[in-house]
């Protein structure tokens, strides 16, 4: 309620005090922070595990380490800090996922729209930065109060700060955690944001770290007229006003607020059962991503010292209920129980200490801050069993600033626990990185934001499984339209769904849309052709990846029935025939027969009739010999000419190898099984041979049709595309539906250095964790995927390390804006729509129909050409 009378007003403010004054900051130099009541404090940045790694091994792993490297580095009496901060993000922060600027395309405003939806989420307060790091402070003994260091009495303290600090970060990397040691700036940044969270999402003023001229001045004139109240007081810019920006207003029951926020705590008061791993994680979800920090501080203690006192207490308690004149009663019995209980412990390596926990929640709302607070009261009631407790205005003021990070100041609520409990407090799980110059962004489910590029890794390939209508689609066409305009890169697509062909249209390549079908048509009018026997660039003859791929080939055909007898004869009308068609050349000074490219399936069945020799066998003298080559040229003939799949496999391939832009829509070869195992075979070796011609960056998105476990072949081709893809800069994507599909790629995918799944079906997902090598993390968040239909996807996005170690990842949430979503969605409906305003308003651009169907166009009324500017 606001006060009417503006005397009382003033009196009650000059009685709360000011911030400035209240604040413990002197001066910070290399790193390290100095306080008016004689601490010294330095950090380092910590970085958690992702949530995919983040196994109960690991855990207990990590946190042992960290016990062993605090008290085998730090002195007694030193106080360690642990802060996870989330604040909002700022626009550089999510600037670096976006799209690179170039052009304007059609695909680049696409992106570019897609892309302002994280903008819009980030200025709404949705899309967070996260940061985990660990403080400690050290006393500086035998000096009087807020008084100024001198150079000489300074250097040494940072020079020991700068030793202990280097320590903890080898003891910390040496144990398998990632610690560096915090620049002036990251400590100042720090500092900066949690005094004042409304600058949190804005760039930070830049540390001043010595006063000039007016300063001085300003400080002659405090000292002057310091107990004169009637003189204005200038400002000066010690480190406590420049980090005052804040105004504090304390007229509020259960908060305080600072500058345009409110600011709630949350503290954890007594445990009253044991801790355990992880379990601030309900704590996090609480706050949900959003402004907090979380800070759990503990005191590292003389460890023979805690002993021996804790074992002389117990000594005369014994004595006194051992001596019948004491008189002790059942309640000395139940504190011997108690500390023998407690020696026991130590005896058994366990270290007691002081720890307090608590969470500063800042809002912009009261309702936004009672919501949160609640959320976080009962997390913290599930850790431990603990009683926490929300602080009133006043005791919330002086708990924030106890809690300030670098203020060398001890919290209150310390409670006593063992090293182990305070450690198992501290969160190892944080957000994950993802890659630098990433062209997919993903929002996590705490709110940060990562993206994901395969091309950085040690190998570029990324598999994709996901059940039916789960969105895989969708999630390619995004990836793929990311590295597509990102690096210039080319694009393959084989599909028998369609579902890629908006983001052609909206490329300017319809004319590069072929349908592999029997009797079909280039856009020239030329009929679509695919000669088998062409040869990879750079090779002069079939060598044995090409002599094993016609062999499957010619058994989709039914020619080879897997007897030796038919292998051996077509293995030698494969010799035969590149040698008929082929002509000596120079090669490296050498003369050799080079295949000219002038063979077709009618020369092949030409050789194979005639075939003179198979192995040392005459094929005249031996008649059952002459007769199975007989009947396998006949057979061989029903696919030349101008049979149905004749027009496609007999003549000299027509489809252009060399367009940057390719999509081979083999729908039409899915009717048979038969048809659809040579279709695939067909498409996935021309795809072969054009990434091989290609130069630059090559994107190659194969959709599975369902023949995988039937053809050994074409599961080789692929992970050939997967294994020389880096060198070649070919970035094969492979989407997998069936789970026998999956078992066939199961070496491919084992290959590949980016995994990503979305929902699948219960039933298989055992078999899918077993075959993407999950987990009991992973294995969780698998199970555990979903996302809101028309607003976002989840998927669980896994990558090799660089090191090694295994796999990384966390769940991404794909959000899409209303072009980006109708541009890509398959959905049998939504599908049709847009095929039907293509065919009515677009002359069929389905690209233009769904730019008009996501901008509300009116489907009764002749629509003008939309825009993509007018969405982005």
């Amino acid at each position: 309620m606001p006060y009417h009378d503006v005397v009382a007003a003033t009196r009650v403010a000059d009685a709360m005090g000011n911030l400035t004054e209240k604040l413990t900051y002197q001066g910070l130099k290399d790193g390290v922070a100095f306080s008016l009541d004689n601490k010294l404090s330095f950090g380092l940045t910590v970085q958690l595990v992702s949530a995919a790694s983040a196994t109960l091994d690991r855990r207990i792993g990590t946190r042992d380490r960290l016990m062993r490297a605090v008290q085998g580095s730090l002195p007694v009496g030193a106080v360690v800090r642990f802060y996870l901060e989330n604040r909002p993000s700022t626009p550089t922060d999510l600037a670096q996922h976006g799209p690179v600027r170039k052009d304007g395309s059609i695909l680049e405003q696409l992106l570019v729209g897609n892309f302002n939806v994280l903008e819009r989420m980030r200025q709404k307060g949705y899309v967070s930065t996260a940061e985990a790091y660990l403080t400690v402070t050290l006393p500086v003994p035998g000096r009087p109060k807020k008084t100024p260091y001198r150079p000489e009495q300074i250097a040494p303290l940072i020079e020991k700060a700068h030793m202990i600090q280097q320590r903890l970060a080898r003891q910390l990397s040496v144990n398998g955690m990632t610690a560096q040691v915090m620049t002036t700036e990251q400590v100042w940044g720090r500092i900066m944001d949690y005094h004042n969270p409304s600058m949190a999402s804005t760039p930070k003023p830049v540390y001043q770290a010595q006063f000039d001229a007016a300063d001085l001045g300003g400080v002659r004139v405090l000292r002057k007229f310091k107990n004169n109240p009637k003189v204005t007081k200038p400002y000066v810019a010690s480190m406590r006003a420049q980090v005052a920006c804040s105004d504090v207003d304390l007229d509020y029951d259960s908060c305080f607020m600072l500058g345009l926020n409110r600011v709630g705590v949350v503290s954890f008061l007594k445990p009253t059962r044991n801790s355990a791993i992880g379990c601030t994680d309900q704590i996090l979800q609480a706050l949900g991503g959003t402004h907090s920090t979380l800070m759990i501080e503990y005191l590292v203690v003389d460890v023979p010292k805690v002993r021996a006192e804790i074992n002389e207490s117990l000594d005369k308690q014994t004595t006194a209920a051992d001596d019948p004149s004491m008189k002790a009663g059942r309640e000395v019995y139940s504190r011997i129980a108690t500390g023998t209980a407690l020696m026991q412990e130590l005896e058994s390596g366990q270290v007691l200490t002081e720890m307090s926990m608590h969470a500063m929640i800042y809002a912009r709302t009261q309702d936004e801050l009672d919501e949160r607070r609640e959320r976080t009261l009962a997390a913290f009631s599930a850790v431990g069993g603990c009683m926490p407790r929300v602080a009133s205005s006043g005791q919330a003021i002086i708990l924030f600033l106890q809690n300030a990070p670098f203020s060398g100041q001890r919290s209150s609520y310390q409670t006593g626990a063992y090293y182990q409990n305070a450690v198992d407090c501290i969160p190892q799980v944080g957000p994950w990185s993802g890659n630098a110059k990433g062209v997919l962004p993903f929002r996590t489910r705490s709110g940060n934001v990562f993206s994901i590029t395969p091309r950085a890794l040690r190998n570029a390939g990324v598999v994709v499984m996901a059940k039916a209508g789960s969105g895989k689609s969708v999630l390619i066409n995004m990836l793929s339209s990311g590295l597509v305009h990102n690096h210039d890169a080319s694009l393959t697509v084989v599909d028998p769904k369609r579902d890629y062909l908006p983001l052609f249209m909206a490329l300017g390549a319809l004319h590069s849309v072929i349908t592999v079908a029997p009797n079909a048509r280039l856009p020239n009018g030329k009929r679509v052709c695919i000669n088998p026997f062409d040869l990879p660039l750079g090779e002069t003859t079939a060598g044995a990846e090409k002599v094993a791929y016609l062999l499957e080939l010619m058994r989709a055909l039914r020619i080879n029935d897997g007897s030796g007898r038919r292998i051996s004869i077509l293995i030698e009308a494969i010799t035969v025939f590149y040698r008929k068609f082929s002509a000596p050349q120079m090669v490296n000074g050498e003369e050799v027969l080079v295949y000219t490219g002038g063979g077709t399936l009618t020369g092949f069945v030409d050789v194979l009739r005639f075939l003179n020799t198979v192995g040392d066998q005459s094929v005249q003298s031996h008649p059952l010999l002459k007769q199975e080559v007989s009947n396998m040229a006949n057979d061989l003939r029903a696919y030349t000419g101008t049979t149905p799949l004749g027009t496609i496999l007999d003549g000299l391939t027509t489809v252009d190898l060399d367009s940057r832009y390719l999509y081979l829509d083999i729908s039409g070869m899915m009717q048979y099984d038969a048809m659809k195992a040579i279709g695939a075979l067909l498409t996935n070796e021309l795809v072969l041979q054009r990434a091989l011609r290609l130069k630059g960056v090559k994107v190659v998105v194969q959709e599975e049709g369902g023949v995988a476990r039937e053809l050994p072949e074409l599961v080789n081709i692929t992970n050939r595309l997967f294994k020389t893809g880096r060198s070649l800069g070919i970035i094969p994507i492979l989407s997998v539906q069936n789970i026998e599909d999956a078992q066939a790629y199961a070496g491919v995918i084992n290959n590949a250095d980016t995994r990503i799944l979305l929902e699948s079906n219960p039933s298989e997902r055992a078999e899918v964790a077993r075959i993407f090598e999950l987990n009991d993390a992973m294995r969780a968040l698998h199970a555990s995927l979903g996302g809101e239909p028309g607003r976002f996807q989840e998927a669980l996005i896994l990558q090799n390390t660089s090191s090694g170690g295994g796999l990384n990842g966390d769940v991404g949430q794909l959000w899409l804006s209303p072009e980006a979503y109708w541009m890509t969605t398959s959905k049998k409906e939504e599908a049709d729509l847009r095929a039907q305003v293509a065919e009515a308003y677009f002359r069929g651009d389905q690209a233009a129909a769904a730019l008009y169907i996501a901008q509300g166009g009116d489907l009764n009324a002749t629509p003008q050409h939309p825009s993509f500017a007018h969405s982005a």
